[in-house]
């Protein structure tokens, strides 16, 4: 038994292997031999490399193996380079990735492309057992934690009421629908949502930044500020001169920490330039872009759904069109605006002359009576979120006697 084969003599094929692995370090590849030894794997081929030596290995040999192991250490974009290997390999091939950072992220989006797990080195033989069964032919299935939906909230330009319809949507999930809600003001100096909710930031989001290395969900629960029993605030109100005290990328492990205590975490993205806005679309599930009906937003709004939809993580899109202002002169048709971003508006949401202000300046809710077209489209949009309409529509057609298909 061997863990490397060699050319055949007289041709330029390699013969099948059926387990694959190509690794950064040495003390990795002898984890993996003796897994192979310890397994009794007659065909194995276990090389340091990384996905370019996989992918040139893989166009030599006849047929694609069954487990195939990729380290991702020196790759510095793994979702495009997986994309590559993909691409060589048959669609039957099990891949299993390795990596240095626990990266909740990452791991979701590697399974997205198909990946079937992400190990972070150290690896161990127990580690890779658990993983490949090599008697039954398959990596063992892994079993995700129920966590929370990240849903990002962005503007194609300022004074569109990104904060107004992010605040509401979450106190109508967390006062009704009796989820619970944790809402991330992403402006680090000083966002609207403390005070159209009538509470003072503490600075939790800054503190949690800047000590990612210490955060567990004890931590993260002290740095929140609660509104009511199931809406809870994250924020920062840094001095207009003072520095940005933490690092690029802490924003993951902050989020993936409230995911696995709230059932949403809104990410409230106020300046679309700052790398914070990058790393929440990298985490979001769903983003919601919210424009007005000016040309400059028109054109901002193509820019931005492009922006999102082509990140590797590629979160859904929805398009939401609010009217901030009663002035209607001048304004851009809803028509020609889905015709000009090329996408359908998911809501338009209905001016309200007093009653919003008046509630944001109060730090209150919206009265249901004073406002209720704008209250009716954020009940919408919560439906869609909680899937409400979904069973709503369904036990409508099962009255009818119609089964949708």
């Amino acid at each position: 038994m061997s863990t490397d084969f060699s050319f055949q003599k007289g041709k330029t094929a390699i013969r099948v292997v059926d387990f694959i692995a190509f690794v950064a370090d040495r003390k990795t590849e002898q984890v993996l031999k003796s897994f192979v030894l310890e397994q009794a794997m007659p065909h194995a081929h276990v090389a340091i490399g990384g996905v370019d030596d996989a992918i040139a290995y893989l166009l030599k040999i006849e047929r694609s193996p069954l487990f195939l192991l990729i380290d991702l250490h020196d790759s510095v974009m793994p979702l495009s380079d997986l994309g590559r290997l993909a691409e060589v390999c048959e669609p039957s091939v099990q891949v299993v990735a390795l990596g240095e950072r626990n990266d909740v992220g990452l791991f979701r989006s590697l399974l997205k492309l198909g990946v079937r797990d992400y190990l972070v080195k150290p690896l161990t033989v127990e580690l890779l057992k658990r993983t490949v069964s090599t008697t039954e032919g398959k990596i063992n299935p892994v079993v995700l934690t129920r966590a929370g939906k990240m849903i990002a909230f962005v503007g194609s330009r300022g004074g569109v009421g990104v904060t107004t319809i992010g605040l509401n949507l979450a106190r109508h999930l967390a006062e009704d629908t009796h989820r619970r809600v944790a809402y991330v003001d992403l402006n680090v100096y000083g966002g609207a949502a403390n005070s159209m909710l009538g509470i003072q930031s503490n600075n939790g989001l800054a503190d949690a930044l800047q000590n990612v290395h210490r955060l567990d969900p004890q931590y993260v629960e002290r740095t929140l500020v609660a509104k009511g029993s199931r809406l809870f605030v994250l924020s920062a109100e840094l001095d207009y001169n003072a520095p940005r005290p933490f690092k690029a990328g802490a924003l993951g492990r902050v989020l993936e920490l409230l995911c696995e205590s709230f059932h949403y975490v809104m990410l409230d993205v106020g300046n679309r330039t700052d790398p914070l806005a990058g790393e929440a679309f990298d985490q979001a599930s769903r983003a919601y872009v919210v424009a007005d009906r000016s040309v400059y937003s028109t054109r901002e709004t193509l820019r931005l759904l492009r922006y999102i939809e082509d990140r590797d993580n590629n979160p859904a899109a929805s398009l939401l069109l609010n009217n901030p202002n009663f002035a209607t002169a001048g304004k851009v048709q809803t028509v020609d605006f889905t015709a000009a971003v090329g996408r359908a508006v998911l809501y338009e949401v209905p001016f309200e002359a007093k009653a919003v202000s008046i509630a944001e300046n109060l730090g209150e809710a919206i009265d249901e009576k004073a406002a209720n077209g704008f209250n009716q489209t954020i009940k919408r949009i919560g439906s869609d979120l909680t899937g409400q309409h979904v069973a709503a529509e369904q036990t409508f057609l099962q009255k009818l006697g119609i089964r949708k298909r």
